[in-house]
């Protein structure tokens, strides 16, 4: 085979350029993948099993995409689907393919990959010693799986290739990592990993290899032996070295070394180089095997349950004295609390002040106040729904009643954007895994099931 050529949109269900798409499929792709999830989102979409995205966009990117595998007799690859890559989640997108498949009356071959990880496992890596945290998050301990709600573990390139090899048309995949959603076609063709795996990621965010994301043009990239190429589909887009070399600083705190549950994908000598006004040549890029195999986990836990409050803020007696006015907001706060016989434990309060620091918080080095208004976000978290209703009740005329001015003031100083004033928001959820764990290739297998589905 002179080249493997993968042709690659965007997150599932945000959307690609029709016509894009179409000239993609004229350069006679061996594959098309899209990625379909992150943990950009937070932990709510895991913890409350909730789909990122809504039907409707979901559909009509799975309809072209689907209808244009089948056209070619190629496979379609996509994983971290529904958005944070749960059981739920793959079997909610699965369910969305059928629909779309019934719509358009095709048939295919279907392989639905699930990530979720047993607590009986993850307890048995703890016992191991092989569990080790990313960043500040803290040891992993039995006690914290106990209080998971659930917990995924981002496959690689291990279950795709099986599902492949045993003949999947269509590849749903749970919680993966970006590159091995789209390497599978080139190193099943004999592609050497070290090609295969910097294609793979320079292609895994669709568009954003682009120097103008919002065409949503799909891009191409052509794998071959020593050397790969990307363009994009949609005319007028192109893709530059400076787009194509930013790929490796998404989302990764080294611009050269990109890990992977089996090695590092390693930039530093790949060459970029612009061979026409929209095409890039990238050669130099190597793959360094790992010892031994391993998997990010990402798993939460519930905290309680959100309701938040939103205002303007225009009074300038009060904005000149904003930081005294959120102190005594914050202790009838907790006057209110005690008359109701909630504890600190019960409850948290937080406020957001856009305008002034909501963003940096103590990191904001101008911290005052320099606008004519400002946007005030309460946020509380109760423990249990009753206690956060409560809570969130008294939110609204406690703050907006305030008087710090000696009674020239008090009246209604909030200014709500729509009525209901206070928003509530449902359960809570917090990172409780964010580790990495060492396993064997024999773990594979049993971890990241392969169920086959004839559709």
């Amino acid at each position: 085979m002179e080249d493997v050529r993968i042709l690659a949109t965007c997150t599932l269900g945000l959307g690609f350029s029709y016509d894009g798409f179409q000239k993609g499929l004229d350069l006679a792709p061996h594959a098309i993948a899209c990625d379909a999830g992150s943990s950009d989102f937070g932990p709510y979409y895991l913890g409350a099993n909730v789909l990122q995205k809504a039907a409707l966009t979901i559909k009509r990117d799975l309809g072209l995409l689907l209808e244009g595998a089948r056209r070619l007799d190629i496979p379609f690859m996509t994983g971290s689907v529904g958005g944070a890559g749960g059981d739920f989640h793959v079997d909610g997108t699965a369910q969305y393919v059928r629909e779309v498949a019934a719509d358009k009356k095709l048939g295919f071959r279907m392989a639905v990959v699930k990530a979720e990880v047993p607590p009986a496992w993850l307890k048995a890596k703890v016992r191991a010693g092989a569990v080790r945290p990313v960043g500040g998050i803290g040891e992993l301990t039995e006690a914290r799986i106990d209080a998971m709600t659930r917990c995924v573990a981002m496959m690689g390139e291990d279950p795709f290739l099986r599902a492949l090899d045993a003949g999947a048309q269509v590849i749903l995949a749970g919680r993966s990592t970006d590159p091995a959603i789209f390497v599978g076609p080139a190193l099943r063709a004999g592609i050497p990993a070290d090609v295969a795996w910097h294609a793979a990621k320079s292609i895994d965010k669709g568009y954003l290899a682009t120097d103008r994301p919002s065409d949503g043009s799909p891009v191409i990239a052509h794998i071959r032996e020593n050397e790969f190429v990307l363009e994009p589909t949609r005319p007028g887009s192109r893709c530059t070295v400076a787009s194509v070399a930013a790929l490796t600083l998404h989302e990764n705190p080294n611009p050269y070394r990109v890990a992977q549950p089996t090695g590092v994908i390693d930039t530093e000598q790949a060459v970029y180089e612009q061979i026409d006004e929209s095409r890039v040549r990238v050669t130099g890029s190597r793959y360094i095997p790992a010892p031994r195999p391993t998997l990010k986990i990402e798993g939460v836990e519930l905290l309680g349950y959100r309701a938040v409050l939103m205002a303007g803020v225009r009074d300038p007696r009060v904005l000149e004295r904003f930081d005294v006015y959120l102190a005594a907001y914050r202790s009838l706060l907790a006057r209110a609390a005690r008359s109701m016989s909630l504890s600190e434990d019960d409850y948290q309060v937080q406020f957001r002040v856009y305008g002034k620091d909501a963003i940096l918080g103590k990191l904001e080095p101008n911290p005052g106040v320099t606008g004519h208004e400002v946007g005030l976000l309460v946020e509380v978290i109760g423990r249990t729904p009753e206690i956060c209703d409560a809570m969130g009740s008294r939110l609204g005329p406690t703050g907006s009643r305030l008087d710090i001015n000696n009674n020239l003031g008090g009246g209604g100083l909030f200014a709500y954007p729509f009525s209901p004033s206070l928003v509530k928001m449902g359960p809570v959820y917090a990172w409780s895994a964010w580790h990495i764990v060492d396993v064997d290739d024999d773990e594979m297998a049993g971890l990241f099931r392969i169920e086959m589905e004839d559709v």
